[in-house]
């Protein structure tokens, strides 16, 4: 070998140990004390998720300081706390972590017990803490049916803003069959079940519910009130049904599923 080559040799020999020790450095300063983080500052339009219980969530469960800590690892803890949609994690200089969070939007109440976001999420939060402004409506189907029924429930509320009726509860059957339970807006207001039958090319459920909607003054001035139920799964007319008697108009043949 070459003198040459072998002072190059020992240049890099000499360069590989002083970034070793650099790192040691690196790593033993890293490692001091002053560098644990002592504060964690938490910040969104909050309404559910308090500090207490963000704080609780990550008792105990952090790892590292202020340079050794693994976001991604802190993220995924905040995203267990009940309420949290989203969950955003930074290090602020010299020993703060800056939490930004964004809360689920409760629409209403799946039938497993769990509550569903507008944005059709299903997560696990108390119910009552998602009532504080009234009782909200019920969701029955398959889970992975959810996100449709959330914008079906915003689109079907459109439509019915025509008419006196809320929407209390919509059921999506396993073939995926809609009926909704809709009651007047009046505070004492009678309930009637709107069957809808399944979504298609050939009969739309924004038309179905149209049809519902145009027939639905007729059919409270001749039954006297509000039916027990409408069945508009008919290709060009849809049925009533009354306390005392059933009262049709213009089905053309049977139901449609």
């Amino acid at each position: 070998m070459s003198a040459r080559a072998m002072n190059r040799l020992a240049a890099l020999f000499v360069i590989l140990a002083l970034l070793a020790v650099a790192s040691a450095a690196s790593m033993r300063l890293a490692q001091q004390p002053k560098f644990n983080l002592k504060r964690i500052d938490i910040r969104g339009d909050l309404r559910h998720v308090t500090a207490a219980s963000v704080r609780a969530a990550l008792a105990g469960r952090l790892r590292g300081n202020y340079f050794t800590m693994r976001l991604e690892d802190t993220r995924r803890l905040l995203q267990t706390v009940p309420w949290v949609a989203q969950a955003s994690v930074r290090r602020q200089w010299p020993d703060r972590l800056v939490v930004t969070l964004i809360e689920h939007r409760a629409l209403g109440v799946w039938e497993d017990g769990r509550l569903l976001s507008d944005r059709g999420e299903l997560f696990v939060a108390n119910a009552d803490e998602a009532e504080i402004y009234g009782a909200l409506p019920e969701f029955s189907g398959p889970p992975d049916a959810a996100k449709d029924a959330a914008r079906r429930y915003y689109q079907l509320s459109a439509q019915l803003a025509a008419l006196p009726l809320r929407i209390d509860a919509i059921d999506i059957s396993d073939r995926k069959a809609w009926s909704l339970r809709v009651s007047e807006l009046a505070p004492e207001g009678s309930q009637s079940r709107v069957e809808l039958g399944r979504d298609s090319a050939a009969a739309p459920l924004n038309e179905r519910v149209a049809r519902v909607i145009a027939a639905y003054p007729l059919i409270v001035a001749q039954a006297g009130g509000p039916p027990q139920r409408i069945d508009a799964r008919y290709a060009n007319g849809l049925a009533a049904l009354i306390p005392d008697k059933p009262l049709v108009t213009k089905p053309s043949r049977t139901p449609r599923p």
